[in-house]
């Protein structure tokens, strides 16, 4: 039994005065309250922690094993096409399973746009601005797609297997042209500066630090019918508008863009679609993209489809070619897609873009309209 007899009457009072004073209780309670909370936030944060560490892993494997090479092949494709996380697969993967599939690319086809196949109409009252005063008539397109307030273009909802995206169809092609960016500006800049109502991203740009911010154009490049960069390529993967509005699809140089007469276009791969053809895209990932492309009586089709999110994951090469021919498509190319996938209408995003501030990255360019 502890010995209590060397505290007398007046230090056992200060002791109770102390125990009972109301203000040390109450800070007690809250420094408790405190702990246990925080206990409760690091111990969930661990919980869950632990957890996607270990369904990670375990999806690694199975996304990575030779029993699932569809899934195995989109896992990796996704990873190296988000690019900061392109050492991922390489945890799973032996080197050479790892540089197989990264070895697929593209099919790299001669075949290029026969323009007689693209029959642009004189006149379309569906591709022109009503007079001032003058009540626009709805008209449905042999498409299905509706132009009801008669501005000469639609902007439409589409969604799949695990994404959502919009396709926006400007119906008079020469409207239609290829904005600079500037030193990396973001597309509402873009779109200010040159008088466009609205557009999509567009080509790939030099990026050699990974900062994203898209200041100069890469490959084949042509603004208002000069060369803005140079080919590092005889012939590169390539879209681009002449001057009848006739979108052309497929591997060029420089040469072939004077012989055709381009005044804007810019590189990026895969082509989609050519002359009604579906082509060979090479493997792809499920990640954000935007594509362009023109249907048989010359309306433009931009497409972009969100993703990294959880209402929209993303697409693949064939969903775009999917979606694509579904909007009546001859010609499609990608282009850009990731973090700048953005598609720009009237002062507003349309999409969510997957950058991290939520809005457009800069862009080097972008293919607009008036």
């Amino acid at each position: 039994m502890k010995n209590n007899s060397n505290k007398t009457p007046e230090t056992t009072g200060v002791i109770d005065a102390k125990l009972n004073d109301p203000e040390k209780r109450k800070r007690k309670g809250t420094w408790k309250t405190v702990n246990q909370l925080l206990n409760r936030i690091f111990g969930v944060l661990f919980a869950t922690g632990l957890m996607i560490g270990i369904a990670v892993i375990g999806l690694g494997f199975i996304l990575t094993s030779k029993d699932y090479p569809s899934l195995r092949e989109h896992f990796v494709m996704t990873m190296d096409e988000t690019r900061r996380f392109t050492f991922v697969p390489r945890i799973f993967l032996a080197t050479d399973e790892y540089e197989e599939i990264m070895s697929r690319k593209p099919t790299t086809t001669a075949e290029v746009t026969d323009p007689s196949l693209i029959h642009i109409a004189a006149n379309d009252p569906q591709q022109t601005e009503p007079e001032q005063g003058e009540e626009p008539t709805p008209k449905t397109d042999d498409y299905g797609i509706v132009d009801e307030d008669g501005d000469g273009y639609i902007l439409v909802p589409v969604s799949g297997r695990g994404y959502n995206g919009y396709m926006l169809v400007v119906l008079d092609p020469k409207r239609c042209f290829v904005a600079r960016g500037g030193e990396g500006q973001t597309i509402n800049l873009i779109a200010e500066r040159s008088g466009a109502i609205g557009g999509i991203n567009a080509g790939a740009f030099v990026d050699p630090d990974g900062s994203g911010t898209g200041k100069e154009p890469e490959g084949l490049t042509i603004i208002d019918g000069a060369l803005v960069e140079s080919a590092r390529w005889d012939r590169q993967s390539f879209a681009g508008f002449d001057a009848d509005g006739i979108l052309h699809v497929g591997y060029f140089s420089y040469a072939d863009c004077l012989n055709l007469g381009i005044v804007g276009g810019v590189t990026f791969s895969p082509p989609l679609i050519i002359n009604g053809v579906p082509q060979d895209p090479g493997p792809s990932g499920v990640n954000p993209r935007t594509a362009i492309g023109q249907r048989a009586d010359g309306a433009v089709l931009m497409l972009v489809i969100d993703g990294r999110q959880l209402s929209s994951a993303g697409a693949t090469y064939d969903d775009l070619i999917e979606v694509m021919l579904q909007f009546g498509a001859v010609n499609a190319m990608n282009l850009d897609g990731g973090s700048s996938t953005v598609m720009y209408l009237n002062g507003e995003l349309v999409n969510q873009p997957s950058s991290m501030s939520g809005y457009s990255r800069g862009l080097p360019d972008a293919f607009m309209f008036r």
